[in-house]
């Protein structure tokens, strides 16, 4: 088979521009959005991290000049896995928070019955065991106010509940 027919043959097998345009879109778009999580799951670290990866994916589009295919394989592995990561992230996160959300209204709860907050959490029924192990601490203090703090991925990024003030969050 002669060069120029290899050539061709390729040309024809390899996708449109369109549609490694559209792949880019729904990729970078998906990543662009998720972007924002990145600072409550992993930090501001990791989000400047997270950021330049997903401006990278777009660069990865100029390997079309190259293939194609090429190029989308790797928008495709490369921002998929991105998407996925920070997908787990994300539900990981609203896991937690959901348990947390929990254990507050439980709080409450038992301060309405007897009133005063529970010292511990040996009466809380966790519907996400693993939960526990992100809790950092339980605390009423000695003007009777409740606070929680618990963490993520590490305990560089912390949660925290007081019942005087609501929800925070500190990053790395």
């Amino acid at each position: 088979m002669k060069a120029e027919d290899k050539r061709t043959t390729h040309a024809k097998s390899d996708i449109s521009w369109l549609m490694l345009l559209v792949l880019m879109i729904v990729v970078i778009g998906t990543l662009w959005l998720q972007s924002y999580t990145v600072l409550y799951t992993e930090g501001e670290v990791v989000q400047g991290l997270f950021q330049v990866l997903v401006f990278l994916t777009p660069i990865c589009g100029l390997l079309g000049f190259y293939r194609r295919r090429f190029a989308a394989w790797v928008i495709l592995v490369g921002g998929g896995a991105l998407v996925l990561c920070q997908a787990y992230q994300i539900r990981k996160w609203a896991i937690i928070h959901e348990e947390i959300i929990g254990i507050v209204h439980y709080a409450h709860a038992e301060k309405m019955k007897s009133g005063h907050y529970p010292t511990n959490l040996d009466a809380y029924s966790f519907r996400t065991e693993w939960v526990r192990d992100h809790l950092a601490g339980f605390e009423v203090n000695d003007q009777g106010k409740l606070s929680l703090h618990y963490f993520m991925n590490h305990t560089g990024i912390t949660y925290w509940y007081y019942s005087d003030t609501g929800f925070g969050y500190y990053p790395d």
